[in-house]
Parts: structure tokens; sequence; C-alpha cells
């Protein structure tokens, strides 16, 4: 039997599992900031309209988006904004690992401030 943290941690766990795919990551990637329709993700990843779809779809039921309607498109956005942020930091990983210790402090910089910034965003 879980116990209340476990249990209190699978909405979240969901959300991870909805971004555990190249093409979901990358929608989550592109919505920073901004809202987008189904034909923006299909002409930026080359992929068919209906796995787009589908991918939108999971990521809408572990809640990473929402949606709304505007005629006859449908646009949309981040629920959780700090995914990009999130994304981006653990890309940086590799980079970090493999540079010399004044390299990773100014990486570490970076990232701090890219954080810095996404925050002040969220608040305005």
């Amino acid at each position: 039997m879980a116990n209340q943290e476990t249990r209190e941690l699978s909405n979240l766990a969901e959300v991870f599992k909805a971004l555990g795919h190249p093409t979901r990551l990358w929608i989550a990637k592109h919505l920073e900031g901004r809202e987008c329709c189904v034909c923006d993700f299909v002409s930026g990843t080359g992929e068919e309209f209906s796995s787009i779809s589908q991918h939108l779809n999971v990521l809408k039921k572990a809640r990473v988006v929402e949606c709304e309607k505007r005629g006859k498109h449908v646009f949309y956005r981040l629920v959780y904004p700090c995914i990009p942020w999130l994304v981006d930091c653990m890309e940086a990983r590799d980079t970090f690992a493999a540079a010399a210790p004044a390299e990773r402090k100014r990486i570490f910089d970076e990232q701090k401030q890219k954080l810095l910034d996404h925050l002040i965003r969220q608040n305005v």
C-alpha cells in the first residue's frame, strides 16, 4: 500500500509519464509563453495531424496542456509553464557534466538566470 506522500505524487507522476515522448516534449517546449494550434505542431514536427492529435490528447489527459476552441481552430497552452525551463535545464546536464569547473559555474549561473527570468514572467 502506498503511503500518503506517494499517493499525493501520483498526479505529478502522470505529468512526467505524459512528457515521456520526444514529440510531446517538443510540444511542451514550443508552448513556452504562448498558445499554438494543431497546425503549428504539424508544421513544426512534420508529423501527421492524427499523430499530433493523439499526443495532444495524452498531454490534455495528464493536465499538461489545456485548450480553447476559437472558430475552427483549437489553441493549446501549458498548465505548467515551468516545463520548458525544466526541459532546458535537463538538456544542459550533459554539457554541465563535461565542463571544466569554471565553465560549470557559468552554466549554473546561466540556468539560474533562466529560472529567475521564468519566474518573473509568470508573476507579470
